[in-house]
């Protein structure tokens, strides 16, 4: 099968961010056939692969991409009931909160914590996207991928997937051969809402449905983050810092009203932008160029024709910052792409 392969693509223009060079290769999928052809003409030629979904949290460097960048439009749903559970295999093309929407009007509970999060299906598994106490990790069943060495498809488990906070099997060296084409996700029957964070916690009277959690929840995100529809951002850029218990005493002396949340592993979770904002003071501060955002310090946002580098400058000094104030590592959520 032929593929239509561009060359010299400005991959600014399929990220959220808005910034990043150009691409050597670019080749837009859009069913299985055209990702085997396109792989094969990236080894045929022997370049290097990389894979976009929506763009939405990547951070492409200013030289761009000297090999071949694949943009996943694969779509296609199918819905599946069980004894116990309803599955919805999505495939990685597909815009996620449209899948999140379309289960919050059929009352499927599941999804709606994870409402108005930007970018597609497929990034969903790499990332295991989470907010407001929901993880994907904890929906997902099985995921469709194809092995860009074996040149085949197969299916990996959820076990598989080796998921973590905010990582998986495909953030790893020997998970990156593969590309998501499809996710299967499982609601079980006897699922209700998830209501632990204190955002939500107290919006109800009643058992709400999956829509009013999923409006509740837009509501809450539209005053933290800003659209990125119109605005040059990538969402949350970094990584909540888990720490030891013992590290989270030590600072409680300091900053006695820090919050913190166990983890399953006898952990504490700090809020970031917490520490951005009230220890540091960096809540809707910046250069001209890129900043925080005013709803949400955790946010970088370009305010107009910033860089790759001038992104990564400002967020190594917010690293930085933090490490000397907590001694807190932070690591970013955004993925580099060179």
């Amino acid at each position: 099968m032929s593929i239509s392969i561009t060359q010299a693509v400005s991959l600014a223009e399929h990220t959220t961010l808005k910034v990043g060079g150009e691409a050597l290769r670019f080749a837009a999928v859009h069913d299985e056939d055209e990702l085997v052809a396109a792989v094969a003409h990236a080894k045929k030629e022997k370049l290097s692969i990389t894979v976009l979904g929506g763009g939405s949290n990547v951070l492409v460097s200013d030289a761009g991409v000297s090999g071949m960048v694949i943009q996943n439009r694969i779509i296609g749903l199918a819905l599946e009931d069980t004894n116990d559970a309803t599955l919805l295999t999505a495939s990685a093309g597909e815009v996620f909160d449209d899948i999140v929407a379309e289960m919050a009007d059929i009352g499927v509970w599941g999804l709606e914590n994870l409402s108005h999060i930007p970018g597609s299906v497929g990034a969903t598994p790499v990332q295991n996207v989470g907010a407001y106490g929901v993880d994907v990790a904890d929906l997902i069943q099985s995921v469709r991928v194809y092995d860009t060495e074996t040149q085949e498809y197969s299916e990996l488990s959820n076990a598989d997937c080796q998921f973590g906070y905010r990582d998986s099997l495909f953030k790893k060296p020997e998970g990156k051969k593969y590309i998501v084409v499809s996710v299967t996700y499982a609601f079980a029957k006897d699922a209700g809402p998830t209501l632990d964070y204190r955002d939500l916690q107290n919006r109800f009277e009643n058992t709400p449905t999956p829509h009013e959690v999923r409006d509740a929840v837009i509501e809450i995100r539209s005053a933290k983050f800003p659209n990125w529809k119109e605005v040059g951002t990538a969402g949350s850029f970094f990584k909540n810092p888990i720490i030891e218990q013992s590290r989270y005493a030590i600072l409680l002396e300091t900053y006695p009203e820090l919050p913190g949340f166990p983890t399953t592993d006898q952990k504490i979770k700090v809020p970031l932008g917490w520490i951005l904002d009230k220890v540091l003071g960096l809540k809707g501060e910046g250069t001209e160029k890129v900043g925080t955002y005013q709803g949400q310090a955790l946010v970088l946002i370009n305010r107009g024709q910033a860089t790759a580098e001038d992104i990564t400058s400002f967020a190594d000094e917010i690293v930085a910052k933090v490490k000397e104030a907590t001694e807190i590592d932070v690591e970013w959520e955004v993925t580099k792409i060179k």
